[in-house]
């Protein structure tokens, strides 16, 4: 959720006025629409997985609609068997059913294919067949199938988070640090304990005469907590991204502060924020926990 004109957009607000850093005119809220429409799409994405399962290295882990399966899915209308994934020495196999026809993100027809090829969240490439595609998220030593269904009713289910209305008071100019080597600290995770975790650098800002400081991840990703959690937004945490022309400077702008997934999906699993990045104060900005349909 990356916009390049963005963070020049909010730099040049700073420097036309004078009382306040940031305004929110039309031109902002365009900025934040487009915003909202890729965040409702990583909402989508999430929403869409139907069936999470833990991979047994002893046996084939075969999936499908049909009671023989390792995993039987909960939708019926699914096909009976649609492969099974198999662990071999250092390599995990996809393996699909002889009468279905498996395709890669690319669009290539398979019949076999190694998943251990891990993007930097530790998801394999994508299978899929009509609107069915499944994945395998690898946490530590755990394996994860992810099942996921386009046409799963949750999605239109789901109406989305109210959110706080546009607010140019926490909008603030952030100054980034490097650490000369990732540094490793604890986060809570939500399938239970904690997990250590890479970040790469801090953000300070000012708010009320006050230094804060945020740790980041790659990918410039934050995990924060303030005052509002638990009251009025979620109560683990919620996560903010930011962009940089310079890797000195950036915009912490917490009007795109964002609930984690496992705020609406139960087949997710989510990392919090450490307790260095918990707030003393109210963001009083971004997603609230509140269902829009909850509202009235």
């Amino acid at each position: 959720m990356r916009n390049t004109c963005y963070i020049l957009f909010l730099f040049f607000l700073v420097g036309c006025q004078e009382e306040r850093k940031f305004l929110i005119d039309d031109s902002y809220k365009e900025n934040h629409t487009e915003f909202k429409k890729e965040l409702h799409e990583e909402q989508v994405y999430y929403l869409s997985i139907v069936d999470m399962f833990k991979l047994d290295s002893a046996s084939p882990n075969t999936f499908g609609s049909a009671e023989e399966n390792k995993f039987r899915l909960k939708d019926s209308t699914a096909p009976g068997n649609f492969g099974a994934i198999i662990f071999e020495k250092d390599s995990l196999i996809f393996k699909a059913a002889p009468d279905i026809q498996v395709k890669t993100e690319d669009d290539s027809v398979i019949k076999e294919y190694n998943l251990l090829h891990l993007d930097h969240r530790g998801h394999s490439e994508v299978m899929r067949y009509q609107n069915y595609s499944w994945y395998v998220n690898s946490l530590e030593d755990v394996k994860l199938l992810r099942i996921m269904d386009s046409r799963n009713p949750e999605i239109d289910k789901f109406p989305g988070f109210q959110t706080y209305e546009l607010t140019p008071d926490f909008i603030f100019e952030g100054q980034l640090t490097y650490y000369e080597s990732p540094k490793l600290i604890e986060i809570p995770v939500s399938y239970g304990g904690t997990r250590e975790a890479e970040f790469i650098g801090t953000v300070e800002f000012q708010y009320k005469g006050k230094t804060y400081s945020l740790d980041f991840m790659k990918g410039n990703f934050i995990m924060f907590g303030d005052k509002t959690a638990l009251t009025e937004t979620y109560g683990a945490g919620r996560y903010l991204e930011f962009t940089t022309s310079d890797n000195k400077t950036t915009i912490l702008d917490f009007n795109r502060a964002y609930n984690p997934p496992c705020s609406y999906s139960s087949f997710t699993t989510c990392a919090y924020p450490p307790e260095e990045n918990w707030l003393d104060f109210a963001v009083k900005a971004g997603e609230k926990e509140t269902l829009v349909d909850q509202a009235n």
